[in-house]
């Protein structure tokens, strides 16, 4: 049986349950693990503070990776990988957007920066009340430096308006990575971005084979880190086409999925 010395895990729909919460059984769990010396990284789209908001509910210290792979963070606080575009770019998908579909939210994210055009917007409430976060309101000229890397542009809408922007945007931006991680969530990244770029990149540092490692999440932006590592598991809560794509299957988010299935395996 392979001794697995890392694992790679989502945060939304993956560790946090419905009501989005941590149990405390899965928080013991990890932090037994972390005692052994068994990283749990966090790999989420989320901004790095509202991965590490998470980790410090857990109680452990260990790499993070935020926006997809686009910003990596090491134990101390470290950047290992930062990717992203212009400030320029960013603006000028964000008039676009703005212009063509008027009634999707346009999230653009820099390092722990998260602008909006509206905090009240219904899209945008409802992120707040998950991340028990607040963005800044305003431009991208006036809230971001000339030469600040944009690592993330996050578009919430109804799902027909948001594949309508999939096709359109792609064509239009080819040198970014356009791609919907839910039916209603566009996301904007550098086009080498991806999660399992993030956990090969902390394999390497950390000196630690792939197939030592096991991964879990929930939603396509999770697949190729799914794909990639020793073990990779969706969560019975995935989409049903994307749990086609890969091995094993967790139980849902709701039961308590990774903690079972961290309980059965040699660490």
């Amino acid at each position: 049986m392979t001794q697995y010395k890392m694992i790679f895990s989502d945060i939304d729909g993956t560790l946090l349950n419905s009501q989005h919460q941590v149990t405390e059984k899965t928080k013991r769990k990890i932090q037994e693990l972390d005692k052994k010396g068994v990283p749990f990284v966090l790999v989420s789209a989320r901004k790095p503070d509202g991965v590490w908001s998470v980790q410090e509910e857990i109680g452990i210290k260990a790499p993070i990776v935020s926006f997809n792979g686009a910003l990596i963070h090491d134990t101390d606080g470290t950047i290992l990988e930062d990717i992203g575009f212009s400030r320029d770019t960013a603006i000028d998908i964000k008039v676009y957007i703005n212009e063509r579909w008027a009634d999707v939210a346009c999230n653009t994210y820099s390092y722990n920066q998260w602008i909006v055009d509206d905090e009240d917007d219904p899209w945008v409430a409802a992120d707040i009340k998950i991340i028990r976060m607040h963005p800044q309101v305003g431009g991208l000229s006036e809230l971001l430096e000339k030469d600040q890397t944009v690592h993330k542009i996050l578009c919430m809408g109804p799902a027909e308006e948001i594949e309508e922007m999939e096709g359109i945007l792609s064509a239009r931006y080819p040198d970014l990575s356009i791609y919907r991680s839910k039916p209603t969530y566009l996301e904007i990244v550098d086009k080498t971005i991806f999660k399992s770029n993030a956990v090969k990149k902390l394999c390497e540092v950390k000196g630690i084979p792939l197939e030592e490692t096991v991964s879990f999440g929930d939603n396509y932006n999770d697949l190729d880190m799914i794909q990639v590592t020793g073990l990779g598991y969706a969560m019975a809560n995935s989409p049903e086409d994307m749990k086609k794509q890969v091995k094993h299957i967790a139980p849902d988010n709701d039961s308590e999925g990774l903690l079972k299935v961290l309980e059965q395996l040699d660490f």
